[in-house]
């Protein structure tokens, strides 16, 4: 398969995550494809969503009707190419049903979540025939093809403009990302200009994580949004700072989107992420490693003026390269 998909079928299964999975449809298109959408984890609710996490046994069976109904829908094609980003509720019935009915195709895999928190889905990696992680240590223990994760266009910025807040973070508030969110405010103090942005998705979510998760016992309600910012948002605070902080899950080793969004953005990198220092955009001018519970931002970090990386670089890290790569590899 080339980097063209000038008059292929593509059948495209992904999450619905802050607008990415129509980005990359649109990608598909860019090269030419007849592409199919199916949502990937189709229960919306948060109450829902948490389900699916926890027991993705209790709604596969529900799952595969849906992804009956849907292709029934699309008139049951014969595909050339389907293309998975993590398939959390794809079970083995579900794909030995899609492989009969498009038994020329090449079946495409991307995790943009580490196997630690997608368990299941590595029963599925034998139903296709090229698999990607974002995550390095996933793919050297499952034997995959590593491709971090990218930024989309509208994190590029063609002129910078002058810095409202010296530090941003917008993100959901799962795991331990109050308590580092808190011990960085801590460090910096009243030094510095920043937007904090902690969003959980339902007031009730707060209440379940007071009793459940120790971090949160000192939490207020008031330090929490429960609106989603918009992507267009999100971009225009980035635009709007001069260094961004990037919490990935404890469990998690691959980079985040938020530290590719930095890299579109050319803004500077505040990470919990110390894997980060491997990867070929990696610079200390630009990408300080902070520890979670003691995080210590040098002075110097924050004056300083971001440093450029290459355009072959930029390039390959942009949504375009990330698929170009896919597709080669794929060939």
């Amino acid at each position: 398969m080339s980097n063209s998909l000038q008059g292929k079928k593509v059948l495209y299964v992904a999450p619905r995550f802050f607008g990415y999975e129509k980005e990359i449809e649109v990608e598909l298109v860019r090269r030419g494809a007849e592409v199919d959408f199916v949502l990937d984890r189709p229960f919306d609710t948060p109450l829902m969503k948490a389900i699916t996490k926890v027991r993705r046994d209790w709604i596969i069976s529900s799952a595969e009707r849906y992804y009956s109904a849907e292709l029934n829908s699309l008139g049951n094609k014969e595909y050339d190419l389907v293309f998975v980003i993590s398939g959390q509720t794809l079970s083995a019935t579900t794909l030995a049903c899609w492989r009969a009915a498009s038994p020329a195709a090449k079946f495409i895999l991307y995790m943009w979540d580490s196997f630690a928190n997608r368990r299941s889905a590595v029963d599925n990696l034998h139903f296709f025939d090229h698999c990607f992680s974002f995550d390095k240590n996933d793919s050297v223990k499952y034997g995959l093809n590593f491709r971090p994760l990218f930024f989309s266009p509208g994190f590029e910025v063609a002129q910078q403009v002058d810095p409202k807040f010296d530090i941003s973070f917008v993100g959901t508030a799962h795991t331990d990302r109050y308590a580092v969110v808190s011990a960085v405010r801590q460090e910096l103090g009243n030094k510095v200009n920043s937007f904090w942005y902690l969003f959980l998705q339902a007031k009730w979510v707060f209440w379940i994580y007071k009793i459940i998760n120790p971090v949160f016992r000192k939490a207020k309600i008031s330090d929490f949004n429960f609106l989603s910012l918009s992507k267009s948002a999100v971009q225009e605070i980035f635009s709007s700072s001069k260094a961004i902080l990037d919490i990935e899950h404890p469990l998690q080793t691959g980079l985040t989107m938020r530290t590719l969004e930095a890299l579109g953005s050319k803004k500077k990198l505040i990470t919990t992420n110390s894997d980060v220092s491997g990867y070929d955009f990696f610079s200390p001018e630009n990408i300080c490693v902070i520890d979670r519970g003691f995080p210590e931002i040098p002075a110097y970090f924050l004056s300083g003026s971001y440093v450029d990386v290459s355009p072959e670089i930029y390039q390959k890290y942009r949504l375009e390269g990330w698929m170009s790569e896919i597709l080669d590899i794929a060939g």
